[in-house]
């Protein structure tokens, strides 16, 4: 393979990524003069392939070396450390999301704009889906954990707009996995790893097999590999032994002065505990509760039912309170901090040559992973109204509501003696490619041609276990006793009627441990779900140089692709008659089908001329027609210009575009319960919020434009630098308003969307619906950074990497403008809605040295600090009169601290047995998260907010062993 200086970066120079967590090229021995040398690597960000061709989109290469140095048990964990990556899912974001579907799932998020924005392919080929979704940003993106790691020669990153040369998604940039096509030989992995608190324990085991066949005609590979990583029960991390909250103030007002927002520690819920909390009386015929004369209020049921009581603490601000007797009604230290994950993979490659301008190939993989979180989510209820009757209610409460007038009790409570509702999703992906590809000659050209079929699909089972089923739960909960003094369920307590249910169990709403199995079994089930998602493909493409220029050979590549997408699924009978606490799946169904054409060149404008060694132009049009929305174009125009040796130019400009999704477009609808406040009188209640698609959607459009400059100084051997500045403008981006938006905009005026809001008889809001419209636009700019320099020390060879990526602007146009960068808060943003949200800045700084048959690097990884909306008014005492509708809020402190971790890898080889040992700790200071406030919206709370940019598991070792023959 011919070897070249350091300055050659497949496109972006190096695409230093290497850091550590870098993206670099393979470094080469060293030539004798010292100056450090890579393996030129034609990369993809052009359908173009030219030896030394730089694109003028960048690309970065993460190379096997450097996912070797990380070590970690999933490829996407190393992808997403890179800065140009941001908020991606993997398993360490937790998600307590039972609806969407998508724990479990790892994603690629480029430039923070939403993972179904990034295209991710495998070897130059698409994937399916992984998940139908319900407005999530990772709806219709495929997951990473489907990918054959144990095969994997390189990871490439088109990091800007590529729709016009890969197609739909691409809107962001390109990921692209490919394969070691040629390995021969057998390699293996064998890893295990654990937090420095004894928890989280992970293992990785794979085996890769190549060998040709048939004197060299053919060539066979298979791989296999099982990852497994334990759950993290409850949070026992010492920075949460404080939860922490956003609340309102609730000694604020509309005229100012003291802030509306304050943040406080020692956060539980003031509505509700595990065994359940007397908040307020209903006295005769009164339809509201009140906490006047209610000298019941306070009362909190524990283990056995036994009653004491309850402090309130200093601050209350429903449905939060910090202080008194909070470590007793919070929630969050009991839900699960991570996943327990079980992946497995096998793939399989068979080509032929036949003849010496043909080669035929097919390739089968399989993948298939469970995410299971055990305490996703507690099925609460903070407005229990609870009538003297009930059988359960001890005998001296009972007294002093007849000797009160009390009838009934407002109680709330989280059910401790209901199981959690637990997240149980497992996807199956299956993918099957047969294809051809080789040479020809027309009037003396040489082409290359490439043509193939692919049938990927998804299946997704989403199972909800421990899910409470609303009517019984009620029917449960409204016991009696019959004439025989036995407790029963009122519904059977009087002579038989249409509606008694003989299956019904009592429940007992007062205390922990006081309720049996049978009840458990008559109040809840397992929800379930199973979507199918099926992509089929048929696509050609060829490449040559047919004309040539004063400046060089003109290359052209052209193609067709057809492509089919289709969901199908199943629901169960209780899901699709939205029984459930959570969950409430609907089955889905729908097709759609793509046909598109595209055509590349790139044209030598000048060669080896005064002030321009190289000036190339690259161009692409693509012309796409979807059978549901119609047609649309997208196209590139780009140029790079090297006036001298050390420096290069790049300029580019695109129009790009994300078409809806299947869940976007035929999602049948999923349902839960969220915290909810009616923008009419300003009363708070569970409601029910259901998501579904809409099939008028059409493509979102976006214009890019990039421009870049690198360095490779001659004066400085071994030393590579770019710069490149990128302008992402999105219109008719696809979102969905979230069930309080809505209701909002109804009651503001916007009559369009009262169809959504649906009030019962007593005027009280009991649904909305929600569907993803085509309403916003956003746009994005910003700058990535990257440098190399390699250099002999000594017996050995040091390297320094760096990248970053700065967050100039992310924009979110509605009926206002909302800038996420500098957005720290993840899902904890107050009046972010839809908004794009990154902090202001991702970096990676690595330093290796390579002494053989030892090596070590040590990495810094970090995230700027930020806030929580940049719209937020900072005060204490002289704050702005605001209301609860104004643009903007006035808040106490808006600042959430950045993060730095040291990431240490070392790996030493075996000589003559062609193996090493490595052993790798990441986040080696043991730095704790950033303290951000929970998420207000959640119903309650549920834990600090820091799993989006910050490190949650604390430090983790990892060691292992590697072998290749």
């Amino acid at each position: 393979m011919r070897m070249e200086k350091i300055s050659v970066a497949g496109g972006t120079l190096l695409a230093l990524a290497s850091l550590g967590v870098g993206t670099a090229l393979a470094q080469d021995t060293q030539s004798q003069d010292s100056s450090p040398v890579l393996d030129v690597i034609t990369v993809t960000g052009t359908r173009i392939v030219r030896d030394g061709y730089e694109a003028p989109t960048p690309v970065s290469v993460l190379g096997v070396e450097q996912l070797s140095e990380m070590a970690t048990t999933n490829l996407a964990d190393s992808v997403n450390r890179l800065p140009a990556l941001s908020g991606g899912r993997s398993s360490h974001n937790y998600s307590g999301n039972i609806s969407s579907g998508t724990a479990g799932i790892n994603t690629l998020n480029l430039r923070g704009l939403g993972a179904n924005r990034t295209l991710v392919l495998l070897d130059g080929k698409r994937m399916a889906p992984a998940t139908l979704g319900t407005g999530d940003n990772a709806t219709g993106a495929p997951d990473a954990n489907a990918i054959p790691t144990a095969l994997i020669q390189r990871v490439e990153i088109v990091t800007g707009g590529a729709s016009a040369v890969y197609g739909s998604d691409a809107l962001a940039g390109v990921v692209n996995f490919i394969l070691d096509k040629e390995f021969t030989g057998i390699k293996g992995t064998a890893e295990v790893g654990q937090t420095t608190y004894h928890d989280n324990d992970s293992q990785l085991y794979s085996l890769a097999v190549g060998a040709p066949f048939a004197e060299s005609r053919g060539h066979l590979l298979f791989s296999a590999e099982w990852a497994g990583s334990d759950e993290i029960r409850g949070n026992n991390r010492p920075w949460n032994r404080r939860s922490y909250q956003l609340i309102n103030n609730p000694n604020s007002s509309n005229t100012g002065t003291t802030p509306r927002l304050i943040k406080v520690f020692d956060v539980g819920m003031s509505q509700a505990t595990q065994g359940g909390l007397i908040t307020g009386c209903y006295f005769g015929a009164a339809i509201a509760p009140t906490a006047a004369g209610c000298g019941l209020r306070g009362t909190d049921f524990v283990g056995n039912g036994t009653p004491m009581p309850f402090n309130f603490g200093s601050i209350i601000s429903n449905p939060y309170m910090s202080g008194g007797d909070w470590e007793r009604s919070r929630n969050d230290n009991l839900q699960s901090l991570t996943m327990q994950m079980e992946r497995s993979t096998a793939f399989g490659r068979a080509s032929f040559d036949l003849t010496e301008d043909t080669t035929i190939y097919t390739e089968l993989g399989y993948s298939k992973t469970r995410a299971i979180n055990h305490h996703a989510l507690r099925s609460f209820d903070f407005n229990l109204k609870i009538p003297v009757s009930n059988a359960f209610i001890p005998e001296e409460i009972r007294q002093t509501m007849l000797a009160n007038n009390i009838t009934s009790l407002q109680m709330g409570t989280t059910n401790a003696d209901l199981p959690a509702v637990q997240g149980d999703n497992t996807r199956t992906f299956k993918r099957m490619v047969l294809g051809s590809e080789g040479n020809f000659q027309i009037g003396g050209d040489d082409w290359s041609w490439d043509a193939y079929v692919q049938r990927s699909s998804t299946d997704a089972l989403q199972t909800a276990p421990g899910n409470r089923i609303n009517a019984n739960y009620t029917k449960a909960i409204n016991s009696v006793r019959d004439a025989s003094n036995r407790i029963v369920c009122s519904v059977n307590a009087d002579a038989p009627t249409a509606n008694d249910d003989p299956a019904c169990v009592p429940y007992n709403p007062f205390g922990v441990g006081v309720n049996s199995q049978a009840v458990i079994d008559y109040i809840t089930e397992t929800g379930r779900a199973d979507q199918e998602l099926i992509q089929d493909v048929a696509a050609v493409s060829a490449s040559g140089q047919p004309f040539s220029s004063w400046a060089g050979p003109i290359s052209l590549a052209f193609g067709l692709e057809h492509r089919r997408e289709e969901v199908k699924g199943t629901a169960s009978a209780l899901d699709e008659a939205g029984a459930f606490f959570a969950g409430n799946w609907h089955a889905s169904h729908g097709k759609y089908n793509v046909t598109e054409g595209f055509v590349e060149t790139v044209v030598p404008l000048a060669a080896d001329v005064p002030a321009a060694q190289a000036l190339d132009l690259n161009a692409a049009a693509r012309w796409t027609d979807y059978s549901t929305s119609g047609d649309v174009v997208t196209w590139k125009l780009g140029t790079t210009w090297q006036p001298i040796d050390d420096l290069r130019f790049r300029v580019t400009r695109s129009r790009d575009i994300r078409a809806p999704s299947l869940g976007d477009l035929f999602n049948a609808g999923a349902s839960g319960g969220s915290n909810f406040t009616d923008p009419r009188d300003g009363s708070q209640s569970v409601i029910t919020s259901v998501t579904t698609g809409n099939p008028e959607l059409v493509p979102e459009e976006a214009d890019t434009t990039g421009l870049g400059v690198v360095l490779s100084p001659r004066f400085m051997p071994g030393f590579t630098m770019s710069i490149d500045y990128y302008r992402i403008e999105i219109d008719g981006a696809i979102a969905s308003l979230g069930a309080q938006e809505n209701a909002n905009r109804c009651e503001q005026g916007v009559t369009a969307l009262c169809r959504y809001v649906i009030r019962g008889a007593d005027g009280k809001i009991v649904t909305v619906y929600n569907q993803p419209q085509n309403i916003l636009s956003q746009e994005a700019t910003g700058f990535d950074v990257e440098m190399s320099y390699t250099v002999t020390v000594g017996p050995g060879d040091m390297t320094l990497r760096a990248l970053g990526t700065y967050f100039d602007k992310l924009l979110t146009k509605d009926t206002r403008t909302i800038d996420g960068s500098g957005l720290n808060a993840g899902g904890a943003g107050i009046g972010l809605g839809n908004a794009l949200a990154s902090p202001k800045y991702r970096y990676l700084v690595s330093l290796g040295y390579n002494w053989e048959p030892v090596s070590a690097t040590l990495t810094m990884r970090g995230v700027s600090s930020g806030k929580y909306n940049n719209d937020f008014i900072v005060c204490n005492d002289d704050c702005p009169p605001t209301t609860t509708s104004s643009p903007y809020q006035t808040i106490d402190s808006n600042h959430i601290a950045g993060a730095r971790y040291f990431d240490l890898s070392l790996n030493g080889k075996l000589l003559d047995t062609g193996a090493e040992v490595f052993f790798v700790v990441d986040n080696l200071l043991n730095k704790a998260p950033a303290r951000v406030a929970g998420t207000r919206g959640g119903g309650y709370y549920n834990g600090q907010d820091s799993a989006d940019y910050y490190d949650r598991l604390g430090r983790y070792y990892r060691a292992g062993v590697r072998f290749q023959f």
